[in-house]
């Protein structure tokens, strides 16, 4: 009746690394936005429960054969993408000045970033429901919470690194540009992800997705430099 006590923390920090990594690159490309401990507060607790809760309810619903998920993924990415662009959108209209919804701003692109970057976690469930078979029913249920609490680990290292990092080359005019854009370009990629696969069902390669996002952010970042040289040089 026993079980392998370390058969069980492998399996369940092997699928916390699975489905936290993007969570962890997230977290690092935009450290600079979550300063604020409200902002970071409501982003680790926000990856951590979904992390945890989404899984649960993916092998729930293999368990009891429920089919109604299918059906909201389509608008979970709608509102995912549009939530991300229109954060996208306000910080490239406004690169040049302070604006006083920043925070807000903010809000709205976790709110829309836990949701891309937790929904696929949603689909561990089902593969997990095959992991678990022999598994004794309390290790099953623990499985979930070590996973959010691996997650969350994730966040917070990530969170760190990412502000040591951005604090170290805030002062170099160049590299300011360069982290805006590969921020910016992380930020629309699961923007971008959440859009193509969960409602056009368009499976394309990480890279791929990547690419089209780093072009685009490229493009409305050379289009805001003119802007922005020309406000400093007015003053």
């Amino acid at each position: 009746m026993s079980y392998p006590l370390l058969d069980f923390m492998l399996a369940s920090l092997l699928m916390g690394l699975g489905i936290g990594a993007d969570v962890a690159g997230a977290t690092f490309a935009r450290a600079n936005q979550l300063r604020t401990l409200r902002l970071a507060f409501i982003w680790i607790v926000g990856v951590s429960l979904t992390h945890t809760l989404f899984p649960m309810l993916g092998y729930l619903m293999t368990y009891f054969s429920i089919q109604l998920l299918p059906e909201l993924t389509p608008v979970v990415g709608v509102i995912a993408f549009s939530c991300i662009f229109w954060y996208l959108k306000g910080e490239f209209s406004g690169f040049s000045q302070v604006s006083n919804q920043a925070e807000s701003r903010q809000l709205l692109v976790t709110f829309g970033l836990i949701l891309a970057v937790s929904w696929d976690a949603l689909w561990s469930g089902p593969a997990k429901s095959a992991q678990v078979i022999g598994w004794p029913e309390l290790l099953v249920w623990l499985s979930f919470v070590l996973v959010g609490v691996f997650v969350s680990m994730l966040a917070i290292l990530s969170l760190k690194c990412g502000l040591k990092f951005q604090s170290r080359h805030s002062t170099n005019g160049p590299l300011v540009w360069l982290g805006n854009w590969m921020q910016f370009s992380i930020v629309g990629y699961f923007g971008l992800l959440a859009l193509l696969q969960y409602t056009l069902g368009i499976n394309l390669a990480w890279w791929q997705v990547m690419l089209m996002s780093s072009g685009l952010v490229g493009i409305a970042l050379l289009r805001c430099i003119p802007v922005s040289q020309q406000s400093s040089a007015s003053t």
